[in-house]
Order: C-alpha cells, then sequence, then structure tokens
C-alpha cells in the first residue's frame, strides 16, 4: 500500500509515488510531474527521496513517471532491421565490374578509347549523350582513386545487399547515382569532367542512412536515438566526402541526396515480401549488370 502523509493538509491526503537514490534524480522525476501540471513535493526518507502528490492525482502521475522511465531505458536495437539476403554477392559483381573496366581503361582493350568514351563529360550529357551518366560511375585512372572506391564501396554495398537485397539494393545505388550525375552534368560548366564510383558510394551511404532511419533499428528509441543514422551519415559524408585532390564535392553531396531519396522511398513503399522474392531481386540484379553493359556498348560504339 502506498505511505500517506496526513501531515500535508488534514483534508487532502498526499501519497508517495517515486522514490530516488538521490536529490539529482528526484528533481529529474520532478521536473516530468511539472511538466504535466501536477503538484508534487520532494522529500528525504529514510532510503533516499521520495516524490510525494495530492491522492487524487496519484494514478495520473504515476502513470506519467512510469512512461518516462520506460522511454529513457529502452535498449538501442530493441527491433533490428529485417535482413532478407547475404550481401556478398553484390560485393563481389560490384568489384569485379570496377577491376574489369579498370583494366580495359588502362590496357586500351580491344583498341578502343575507353576513357574517352565513358567518362562524364557535362556538355555530352546535356547534348544527348546519356550513357556517361552510367559509364562514368565504373572509370578510374589509377590505384589510389580505384582502391578507396573499391574498400568503401564494398563495405555501404554489403549491408545494401543485407537489408534490400542483391538486386534491389545495387540497382537503386545504381539509379540514384546515375540521376546525381544527370543532375551534376546539368547544372556544372560544359567542361566539367567527373570520374569514379565515388558518387555511388555516397548514393549507397545515403541510401542506408534514410532506410535504417525509417525502418530501421533505433525505432523503438527516444528520438534522440532515432536520429543517429542521420547524424552519422551526415558525418560521413562530410569526413570522407568534402576532401581529397581533384575531390567532386557537387558528385558526392548529389549522390548523397538522390540515395537518401531513394532510401526513404523504398522504406515507405517497398514491401518486406518483395525484398525475399528471388525472383525480383534476380530481374533486379539482371537489371543492373544490363544497363552498365548497355551503356558502355553504346558509348563505345558512338565514339568508334
Amino acid at each position: 500500500m502506498p505511505k500517506m502523509l496526513a501531515e500535508m493538509g488534514p483534508a487532502e491526503p498526499w501519497i508517495a509515488v517515486a522514490r530516488a537514490a538521490n536529490e539529482q534524480r528526484a528533481a529529474e522525476l520532478g521536473l516530468v510531474l511539472t511538466a504535466r501540471g501536477i503538484e508534487h513535493r520532494r522529500l528525504a526518507g529514510a532510503a533516499g527521496w521520495e516524490i510525494w502528490v495530492p491522492a487524487a492525482n496519484a494514478a495520473q502521475a504515476t502513470a506519467e513517471l512510469d512512461q518516462y522511465v520506460t522511454e529513457n531505458q529502452r535498449a538501442i536495437g530493441q527491433r533490428r532491421l529485417e535482413e532478407v539476403s547475404d550481401g556478398w554477392p553484390g560485393v563481389i559483381a560490384y568489384l569485379a565490374v570496377l577491376l574489369a573496366v579498370y583494366l580495359c581503361v588502362r590496357g586500351g582493350a580491344l583498341a578502343l578509347d575507353w576513357f574517352g568514351a565513358g567518362r562524364l563529360e557535362a556538355g555530352r550529357v546535356v547534348a544527348g549523350e546519356w550513357w556517361r551518366t552510367v559509364t562514368a560511375l565504373t572509370v578510374h585512372v589509377d590505384v589510389d582513386h580505384l582502391g578507396g572506391n573499391l574498400a568503401f564501396g564494398a563495405f555501404f554495398g554489403y549491408f545494401a545487399g543485407r537489408y534490400l537485397g542483391r538486386g534491389v539494393g545495387w540497382l537503386a545505388i545504381l539509379g540514384a547515382a546515375t540521376l546525381a550525375n544527370a543532375l551534376n552534368a546539368l547544372l556544372q560548366a560544359p567542361g566539367h569532367r567527373s570520374i569514379g564510383a565515388s558518387t555511388a558510394v555516397f548514393a549507397a551511404l545515403g541510401m542506408l542512412t534514410a532506410y535504417t532511419w525509417r525502418r530501421g533499428f533505433l525505432r523503438e528509441t527516444p528520438w534522440r536515438g532515432r536520429i543517429a543514422p542521420i547524424v552519422a551519415g551526415l558525418g560521413l559524408l562530410a569526413f570522407t566526402g568534402t576532401s581529397g585532390e581533384n575531390t567532386d564535392l557537387f558528385a558526392h553531396l548529389a549522390g548523397f541526396v538522390m540515395g537518401f531519396g531513394a532510401g526513404l522511398g523504398l522504406a515507405r513503399w517497398m514491401r518486406i515480401e518483395w525484398l525475399r522474392s528471388k525472383r525480383v531481386q534476380a530481374a533486379c540484379a539482371a537489371a543492373v549488370l544490363v544497363t552498365i553493359a548497355a551503356a558502355w556498348v553504346w558509348g563505345l560504339a558512338a565514339v568508334g
């Protein structure tokens, strides 16, 4: 039975509704009641501090304090993202494509100008050479640039494959990165040139940021925990995407923004049953490979 405190008023007895180990914790609980307009008093007891309220408000006060304690004791990661696939097949395909194109560019395979056909040139994209928005994502001319994109792309792509599937995840990355390259071409000067998978890397980062935020493992936590993926994503963008020689900052930012939009869309409309469908994943994976291959064939044929 709750303790009664008659000394606070003979006509309206008071009840102890909570106990705290120290005065600081008691003050914190008192602020909760103050915010709800519930009259209360803090008193030092034999085993710490006690929160007292008029008997008529005891039920409401107890409910408010219980809710506050529950909200602030939820464990981060209480409900995790559904994993729908193994992330490695998509990563292996990503590594294989970048390495194959790198060797073709460096070695001039089939006596063709792979670099000239594949790089993004803003003026040419605007003039109708659409394939460059895709092929530029696979072009690298030095080992350092290639190595960085292989490592970061594999890392983010692995989790995209785990949470969205080896097909849906990589098709979303390719689509977001292609749109980012198109936007980059439209807004830059005609002579602007860009190459590399970094736009796709930041598209993957943006997509994972949005997806984990909207459907992620922090959804059962207070709001400060739920926005953690956004803070982490922006931090990684700032740390890895804004420095270095020949960095195309706008391409990185556009990739992140387009990927973020894709992640929001997938979290909102993509059903988990579709993500678990082998047929859906196979069709999307095929679409990725066909799009990249078609873009290269078209580009190489166009430039002779």
